[in-house]
């Protein structure tokens, strides 16, 4: 089990985001040295979770208003992102304000800018085969090719969970994860209801979700978990490699007060710790496939 307590970590922003990325994304940024070092200063960065081995990242992240990327692009890796705040437009996705989702499998182009300014929960998937996904990488395109799959049939395409363009969580009811009609897996999640009591259909003091995103062929899931204030439990083991980042309130983590945006790292078939809400928390959780 991993704790990263976002008090503890720095920002980091220009050369120092630059140089913690893959080299196969940042040898194509698209423009030269000076333009590349202009927008990097408007894109700031706290480095949640980094797989040298998978390129797998997790990342929380700011950026400035005028922040625009310098091209086009696909990625040859998944792409996911949570938005806290702000206004993001995607030349795939469209506008992305507070609550919005997507998951983009690898090979669709797309461009980011803001004039606002916008702050997000930014993952690459990297090496997934189940996801479909490869290394984290950046190719250039052509402005005509905004919005279009880049990539042949054989690996492209949409992959197991669909290209969730935008997902306007805010319009999604929060449900038991137990319900049947819920959309959230609770025993993938593992999340128990409250202590002392039994999961409820009705009551407002047990756990409860939203779905995301959803891998058909492995049931490995992106979901919103929200617990109410004076919610406590532990969550049960599970085969499958869990991450949770808090977004909202503070959960108490052996010990540990993490405020938003704080991650816990649970491998497969791991105990975890008590979670314990002293005020509402939500969560965006990762559940990966079954090991």
């Amino acid at each position: 089990m991993t704790i990263v307590d976002s008090t503890t970590l720095p920002w980091v922003n220009g050369q120092d985001v630059y140089d913690s990325m893959e080299p196969a994304f940042r040898d194509n940024f698209g423009g030269d040295p000076e333009q590349v070092r202009d927008l990097l200063s408007r894109y700031w960065m706290r480095s949640l979770w980094l797989d040298r081995a998978s390129t797998r990242r997790i990342d929380h992240v700011r950026a400035v208003p005028g922040y625009r990327d310098l091209s086009e692009a696909y990625h040859d890796s998944v792409e996911e992102s949570y938005f806290l705040g702000g206004v993001a437009e995607l030349s795939a996705e469209g506008r992305l304000v507070e609550g919005d989702y997507f998951w983009r499998p690898p090979g669709w182009v797309h461009k980011a800018w803001s004039d606002e300014g916008f702050e997000n929960i930014l993952c690459m998937e990297g090496e997934v085969a189940s996801e479909h996904s490869g290394r984290v990488s950046r190719v250039v395109c052509a402005d005509d090719r905004a919005g279009a799959q880049a990539r042949d049939s054989a690996d492209g395409g949409i992959g197991p969970r669909g290209y969730q363009r935008r997902v306007e969580s805010r319009f999604v009811p929060w449900t038991p994860l137990d319900a049947p009609w819920s959309g959230v897996d609770a025993v993938v999640l593992g999340l128990p209801a409250a202590s002392g009591g039994a999961w409820s259909t009705t009551g407002e003091a047990v756990p409860l979700g939203k779905p995301l995103s959803h891998n058909v062929a492995t049931g490995a899931c992106s979901a919103l978990v929200r617990l109410p204030a004076g919610y406590t439990g532990a969550p049960t083991p599970v085969p499958r490699e869990r991450f949770l980042v808090t977004t909202r309130g503070d959960l108490v983590v052996d010990g540990v007060t993490l405020t938003p945006c704080s991650l816990l790292h649970v491998p497969a078939d791991a105990p975890a710790p008590t979670l314990t809400a002293t005020t509402d928390v939500e969560l965006f959780v990762k559940v990966g496939e079954r090991a």
